[in-house]
Formats: C-alpha cells, sequence, structure tokens
C-alpha cells in the first residue's frame, strides 16, 4: 500500500490515475512484439532434413551377358532376398578348390528427386551357410548402369568396396555396409559421386563375392534371406 501523507487526497488519487495509466501503456507496448522469425540457421537446418528410402531388389544375376559363373541354383530369385521370412535364395555348393559365388542384385526402383544431394547409402544383407567348408567374404560393392557409350549396356562396380572380416556363420547373420554420397577410393584416391540418376537406374545395385578358406573340408551353401538397400539424401 503506497501512502502520501502530505498531499490532498484528489491530487492523490489523479496521481494515482496516471500512474495506473502509465504502467499499463508500458506493458501493452511491449506485448505486442511479433513472433520472432526463425533464424538462418533453424532455416538452414531444417531445409538440410536427411530424408530416406528403403527398397529390395526386383533382379538377381540378371544381365551378366551369358559369361559369369554366379553359383547360384537356378531357382533362386529377387523375392527369395525381398524379406525377412525364412525363404532363402541359395548358392550351388561349394568347396575348397571351388568357393567363388556371385550375387548381382539390381533393379531397387528408387525415385529419389532429382535435385536432391545423396547423403549415405546402407546396404544391410541376412545370411548364413549350412556345411563345413569355411567361406569368406571376398568383395562387396555397390554397381551402376555402365556409362561407356562404346561398350555394351550393363553394369559396373561403383563407389566404395566392402568385405566383412568374418567368415559366413552357420546361424543367420545380419550384416552391414555403408558409404557416403561422395569420397574417394584407392591408393590414388578415385573420386566417386553418387546422383539420383545413378540410383534411380535399373541396373542399380549391389554385388557380393566369396571364396573358400583352403584345405577346408566338405563343402557349404550360401543361404541370403533378406537384402536391402536404403538410400539418405537431403533436398535443396
Amino acid at each position: 500500500m503506497i501512502h502520501f501523507p502530505h498531499l490532498p487526497r484528489i491530487r492523490v488519487v489523479a496521481f494515482l490515475f496516471v500512474l495506473v495509466l502509465f504502467t499499463n501503456c508500458k506493458k501493452e507496448s511491449t506485448s505486442i512484439n511479433p513472433t520472432q522469425q526463425p533464424s538462418s540457421a533453424s532455416l538452414t537446418a531444417a531445409t538440410a532434413a536427411i530424408l530416406s528410402q528403403t527398397r529390395t531388389a526386383t533382379l538377381f544375376n540378371y544381365n551378366l551377358e551369358g559369361q559369369l559363373v554366379t553359383n547360384y541354383t537356378a531357382t533362386s530369385k529377387a523375392s527369395d532376398v525381398a524379406l525377412d521370412d525364412g525363404v532363402y535364395a541359395y548358392s550351388k555348393k561349394l568347396t575348397s578348390q571351388d568357393g567363388y559365388s556371385l550375387l548381382v542384385l539390381e533393379g531397387f526402383n528408387f525415385t529419389i528427386p532429382s535435385d536432391a544431394t545423396i547423403e549415405n547409402i546402407i546396404v544391410k544383407a541376412r545370411r548364413f551357410k549350412t556345411g563345413t567348408c569355411g567361406i569368406w567374404e571376398t568383395t562387396a560393392s555397390l554397381v551402376m548402369k555402365r556409362e561407356r557409350q562404346d561398350l555394351p549396356e550393363w553394369w559396373d562396380r561403383y563407389g566404395a568396396r566392402w568385405a566383412d572380416p568374418n567368415y559366413f556363420s552357420n546361424t543367420e547373420t545380419e550384416v552391414n555396409y555403408s558409404q557416403g554420397g561422395s569420397g574417394a577410393i584407392g591408393a590414388n584416391g578415385q573420386p566417386y559421386q553418387w546422383t539420383p540418376v545413378r540410383i534411380n537406374d535399373p541396373y542399380f545395385g549391389v554385388l557380393f563375392q566369396t571364396a573358400s578358406v583352403a584345405k577346408s573340408k566338405g563343402f557349404s551353401v550360401i543361404s541370403y534371406d533378406l537384402v536391402d538397400i536404403t538410400v539418405q539424401y537431403s533436398l535443396p
């Protein structure tokens, strides 16, 4: 309670009225500030949000020009590796003298926007072997449509190379590989750049190649349950 012992009552009332009016005006002037607009940093972060698409293959050892031995059974098909469902694509019997197998999966049917920047590509594969012969992965890589015009239409390996260091297990196991949308490979730093055009092409996919452990006894059969590719990208 404010006391004004030396002022007449009417002057006190008038003073309080002016004081209240001034205070209300001051509050009102600070309450009408507009909502702050997002900073340029937050707009950039929102614009650069990472999007993704995940697809499975529709082509199984498709365009090998009739020259490459794959050592997969004739009944194996792309739908066998489309789901984690206990339905498998099988290799033939692999021995220590011939543990080679080649699996090329394509036709992932991505629809990445043409103005997107590819940020990362992730491959997931569920696989195992049955038998006693040791099997290991010599190489894995992404593939894309061959761009040389003087050669028949086919695929080329492109981007970083992988190789899972573990021998194939007798229990179904998931392995994962990833690479950036751009980078360099090899001793000479050969650059690569993934683009929506390369990824959306039907010949884009993944390749797995194996060999056997020397002097392994018996034979083994490789089984793949699920293989999918996730492409992460950003838009301008």
